[in-house]
């Protein structure tokens, strides 16, 4: 198996175990729990990368969706997205990017600005999928989704 390869399993055994279990408890009481709302993966062989997803987690995906930039979107049975797409421009690199679920997006990009993270996507109306945002702190991008 090639180092490649045996990377892709380790991260699909990681997604596996995280859309088992959608929502993480917060760490103190009262902390709301961290919920995935969306999960985007982007590839240059979307086509090996649905076929794999439909195979080991049963996913169905549908056609590339416009409002999505051209994800094909699969709906797990508890309503967390899995998108997966090619790269929108020449510079976008391949990505598994988490989108952590908000109930105000406008006040978490405020207050992820605040902290000193840098505004990649503001909030971004989604078609019909919810409102994203892209903060990027720590050289990570954080995923942020409103429904």
């Amino acid at each position: 198996m090639t180092n490649q390869l045996t990377s892709i399993l380790m991260v699909l055994g990681l997604v596996a175990t995280s859309l088992g279990s959608p929502a993480i408890a917060g760490k103190g009481k009262g902390d709301p729990p961290i919920a995935v709302r969306y999960l985007e993966i982007v590839s240059n062989d979307v086509d090996t990368l649905t076929q794999l997803y439909e195979r080991v987690h049963g996913l169905s995906f549908g056609p590339p969706d416009p409002d999505a930039g051209q994800a094909r979107i699969a709906t797990r049975g508890d309503g967390t997205l899995v998108g997966i797409r090619k790269p929108l421009a020449e510079h976008e690199q391949p990505i598994m990017r988490t989108y952590i679920a908000v109930e105000d997006i406008q006040q978490a990009v405020k207050e992820a600005e605040d902290s000193g993270a840098t505004i990649a996507y503001p909030p971004t109306v989604q078609g019909q999928h919810g409102t994203f945002a892209i903060v990027i702190q720590g050289d990570i991008q954080h995923g942020l989704w409103q429904r």
